[in-house]
């Protein structure tokens, strides 16, 4: 994997949550992630890439932050349901922006990126791409834990 790829994501994500809820993630010593062993996450935002890097971008986080997230933002939900819906549509709208502003900094390889997909549920199951590595970066803020996992050629 190409450093030169993972580090704007990981970038972004910490200008994003800097910028957008005034937090500042500490990132911590990145590992190889196991795609057979269960998971603690609650959500997962996801992005494909196609082109000169092909693969799967995560950013995964629990829904006590993502709460925080949609608390800092300002946007109010009348209901337990409407709170959940809009905080699955902040961590899509999120992930998108992590990935624009990554792949705007990444000049020198040719990638496009899908549109986000959220996926939630305790233990969820994500599709890796096959015979490739995932590198978790995990980062932990002030509310809570979150996750960048990258996984492409």
């Amino acid at each position: 994997m190409d450093v030169r790829v993972i580090n704007p994501f990981l970038t972004s994500c910490e200008n994003a949550f800097s910028n957008m809820f005034n937090l500042t993630p500490q990132h911590k010593e990145p590992y190889l992630l196991d795609a057979k062993t269960g998971h603690a996450w609650e959500i997962s935002g996801l992005l494909g890439l196609t082109g000169d890097c092909d693969g799967v971008v995560a950013f995964r986080l629990h829904k006590i932050l993502a709460d925080k997230m949609l608390e800092r933002s300002g946007i109010k939900a009348d209901t337990i349901k409407e709170r959940e819906e809009l905080s699955k549509q902040l961590v899509s709208e999120f992930t998108n922006i992590i990935s624009g502003n990554a792949i705007s900094e990444i000049r020198d390889k040719n990638i496009s990126v899908s549109p986000p997909v959220v996926v939630t549920g305790k233990n969820h199951m994500l599709s890796w791409p096959k015979n490739y590595p995932i590198v978790a970066i995990p980062f932990v803020t002030s509310h809570g834990p979150f996750e960048v996992d990258v996984c492409f050629k």
